[in-house]
């Protein structure tokens, strides 16, 4: 069933190309910040990161953001607002399942992007070589850790539906904080010495930042397990938190339906 679903929104996925290709034109902003703090850090450095550090740097962003990425808050909306979830309560499978179906099936899409920038990213001389079995399982581990977290905060979100009209409101809130707070427009050194120890412990930064930071090897092993427990910690607090607020709204959505 879970495989179907999968299949199924990989061929929608390839059906709507075009819907791809501009979602891809979306990611262009890290290249301009690249752009921007090259110019900034021109002839020396800046807050210790050389125009080197800052192509490594970018372009672990980008590529987290592809393996990140994700749209059931889209999906939820859609399906509570116009009553398509009454389809899906009727299946076997918990519709949080067909969303984290429609996540891996775009996943499986943004590999065939997000791959050559790996390797590309691995070839960069500012890269830490050798780059060992560990750091790559912890890359893997954060990577998945910020993929599942994004997931979880989305359908929190799009849990909201329940009650608001249009639960993307609070989604476009959540994105402007994360641009700032997850290291996708700079690291998160350069916040204020206040505001970088709170956003060291908020969501955002296990989205993205942690990611970048194992993989730019920001952190020593011991150091980046310590990180990775606490996402999963996250992952798990709001998963549970999404439950909650889904089973609350599912009351409302069979009332009133």
């Amino acid at each position: 069933m879970i495989f179907a679903l999968i299949k199924i929104r990989l061929l929608q996925t390839f059906a709507f190309r075009a819907e791809f290709l501009l979602w891809l034109l979306t990611l262009t902003l890290p290249l301009i910040m690249l752009f921007f703090w090259q110019a900034v850090a021109q002839g020396g450095t800046f807050h210790g990161y050389t125009r080197e550090d800052f192509n490594l740097y970018y372009l672990a962003v980008l590529v987290t953001t592809i393996l990140t990425s994700c749209n059931s808050v889209w999906e939820m909306n859609e399906n509570i607002r116009l009553g398509d979830l009454s389809f899906w309560l009727m299946r076997p499978v918990h519709p949080f399942i067909n969303y984290g179906a429609i996540t891996l099936a775009e996943l499986g899409l943004s590999l065939i992007v997000a791959l050559p920038l790996l390797v590309l990213a691995f070839t960069l001389p500012t890269t830490r070589n050798p780059f060992s079995w560990q750091q790559s399982l912890m890359l893997l581990c954060a990577f998945t850790g910020g993929l599942l977290l994004n997931q979880a905060i989305h359908l929190l979100i799009g849990c909201l539906t329940f009650w608001m009209e249009r639960s993307l409101v609070v989604h476009k809130v959540y994105a402007a904080a994360s641009s700032v707070l997850s290291g996708f427009m700079f690291p998160l050194t350069f916040l204020p010495d206040w505001a970088g120890r709170v956003a060291r412990w908020l969501p955002f930064r296990f989205v993205i930042s942690l990611p970048v930071e194992i993989f730019t090897g920001k952190h020593s092993p011991l150091a980046a397990a310590f990180w990775l427990t606490v996402q999963a910690i996250m992952v798990a607090a709001l998963y549970i938190a999404a439950m909650g607020v889904w089973r609350l709204g599912i009351r409302r959505y069979t009332a009133f339906g």
